[in-house]
């Protein structure tokens, strides 16, 4: 496969050593600084004052982006009456930021809820029916009697303070929103924006926004999913209707399911034509179903509501049904230039920050220059690589010969403190299969607890922990190991929506090889970088990367620093 060169943004390569700016000082939240961390905050300082609208920070974990990145926005914010967002990954990063900066987090208000009924209903539906239950005036806690917190507060402590007062955490924290300076939330909250802007009392062209680990907003993008909805809750949702009096919703429910079940009888995608009922059905149907729920003293909590969401999402577009084994779904696709430019829409100046980044096409996307900060890794040569040739994960070489090579390298490991990550959950089935080793492993279906309880162990046992590319393990956790091996490159599967995208970016950057780079390549080669940062966490730890695979070869021009 012939790789393409990427182009070229305005880079500017940090200086380990540099003293910071006594204007930073008060802002920089540690006494000393490390490797490219005052470089890092006094240029971005100076990027900002000088009117840079957008700036890519892409910087290895463990360098300490947050504290730098954080000097220079405050400071810059404070000169010129601005306030910062920061959005990150996940409630624990949000905690940490929090902590870190002393800017208020915005938890989600399922994370925060005390109703023990409520709290319990999955994501999807939560929003919907917490708000039918305050309405309805069936929640104990809310609103209490909210009372601005003066500091950060973990998601212990903001509960704990509700079930004293009788209050909703959630509300303690929106009554405190409007006086506070920096705001540190989850990416969801991108879907949010104007309700958060409201709350706050202020408005994006008076606000830096400071994208946390990026890779994720842009990933996201670039899957061109919207939405998506499983037919297992269309079928929940037509028994839902049925069981309300809503019989023509729910017939039509179950002929759409069954109408898409019959589409794919092994695994894909393919675009299909919308044989939902119409969202303004689902939506009133939904609605009256929750009062009917909030009668027999139930939660109010609607599968068709779900519908109409979904419903709402496609937005006259033809949905994707996608089955995996015993899994299908429905996707509503949106365009990644739509998306990224929605998201850099508007504020006053843009922080980008990840390990992973790929600033041109950032650039590209989103259709603004960009200057990219590029700090070195910080942590000496304790981290050193090595391309093993003779074995390929190509989707047309994944045979029995493959899996076996793969076992025995398992084995060779197995008694070291490693970590394996291999392209696919079926590709981890079959190798556990014949591997004639006891070892750790994130396997697919399993809870955020029970991958908590595997990372756990590895700290505590020597055994080899094996996973996959983009798993839970593969990013945003410690695992300090001395050997990782990475079997395989991870490249997305050759599915109709990933040609679409392809594509999608031939249009958008001219010519096929760039939309193969930034759509295909890079990717890859920043998934392969993010499981293999997980061994490395500071200076004390030592690694080496071995990269189990023929085409990592030719990819070695496109690996970080």
């Amino acid at each position: 496969m012939s790789i393409p060169q990427p182009g070229k943004v305005r880079v500017v390569d940090l200086e380990e050593d540099v003293q910071l700016t006594a204007a930073l000082k008060r802002h920089f939240p540690h006494p000393t600084t490390r490797k490219y961390q005052a470089d890092l905050a006094n240029r971005l300082y100076e990027l900002l004052s000088d009117g840079n609208r957008d700036v890519v920070v892409e910087a290895p974990t463990g360098l300490g982006k947050t504290a730098a990145v954080y000097a220079a926005v405050a400071k810059y914010a404070e000169e010129n009456n601005l306030r910062v967002l920061w959005l990150t990954r996940t409630a624990s990063q949000v905690r940490h930021v929090s902590l870190e900066t002393g800017m208020l987090p915005l938890f989600g208000r399922k994370l925060l809820c005390l109703h023990e009924v409520i709290a319990q209903i999955d994501q999807r539906r939560f929003n919907a029916a917490c708000r039918a239950t305050r309405y309805a005036h069936r929640c104990p806690y809310w609103p209490g009697k909210p009372r601005a917190v003066g500091r950060p507060m973990t998601v212990s402590e903001l509960k704990d303070l509700g079930r004293r007062t009788l209050t909703c955490p959630y509300e303690v924290l929106t009554i405190s929103m409007p006086t506070a300076r920096g705001l540190v939330a989850t990416h969801r909250q991108l879907g949010f924006l104007g309700w958060l802007l409201a709350k706050w009392r202020w408005s994006k062209e008076r606000t830096i926004l400071v994208l946390d680990e990026a890779q994720h907003v842009v990933s996201e993008a670039l899957s061109m999913v919207k939405d998506s909805i499983s037919l297992r809750t269309l079928k929940r949702a037509a028994r839902e209707a049925r069981k309300y009096g809503f019989n023509e919703i729910s017939s039509e429910l179950e002929r759409a399911a069954n109408h898409y079940e019959s589409l794919l009888p092994g695994d894909g995608e393919a675009e299909v034509d919308d044989v939902l009922p119409s969202y303004t059905e689902l939506r009133e149907a939904g609605f009256e179903i929750q009062e009917l729920k909030l009668r027999e003293n139930l939660a109010p909590a609607s599968h068709v509501l779900t519908v109409a969401d979904f419903k709402a999402s496609l937005g006259g577009s033809r949905p994707l049904l996608v089955r995996e084994g015993r899994s299908l779904r429905l996707e509503a696709m949106a365009d990644p230039k739509e998306v990224l430019e929605a998201v850099y829409d508007k504020w006053r100046a843009t922080v980008t920050m990840s390990a992973t980044v790929n600033a041109e096409l950032l650039e590209r996307l989103v259709g603004r220059e960009m200057t990219l900060l590029r700090a070195g890794w910080p942590f000496g040569d304790n981290l050193s690589a090595a391309v093993v040739k003779g074995l390929t994960t190509k989707f047309e070489k994944r045979d029995e010969k493959l899996y076996s090579d793969a076992a025995w390298l398992l084995k060779l490991v197995a008694g070291r403190r490693s970590l394996v990550f291999l392209p696919s959950h079926e590709v981890l089935e079959e190798v556990l299969k014949r591997a004639e080793a006891e070892v750790l492993a994130e396997k697919q279906g399993m809870t955020q607890e029970e991958v908590e309880a595997v990372a756990r162990a590895f700290e505590m046992d020597s055994k080899a922990l094996v996973s996959v590319f983009n798993g839970r393990l593969a990013e945003g956790i410690d695992l300090s190991a001395e050997l990782v091996l990475l079997i395989g490159v991870p490249f997305a599967a050759p599915t109709p929506r990933r040609e679409k995208l392809l594509r999608r970016l031939k249009e958008l950057l001219g010519d096929e090889d760039s939309a193969r780079l930034h759509g295909l390549v890079l990717p890859a080669v920043y998934s392969a970088v993010q499981a293999a940062g997980r061994a490395i966490r500071g200076p004390e730890d030592n690694a080496l990367v071995l990269l189990v695979d023929d085409r990592y070869r030719k990819l070695l021009p496109l690996l970080p620093r």
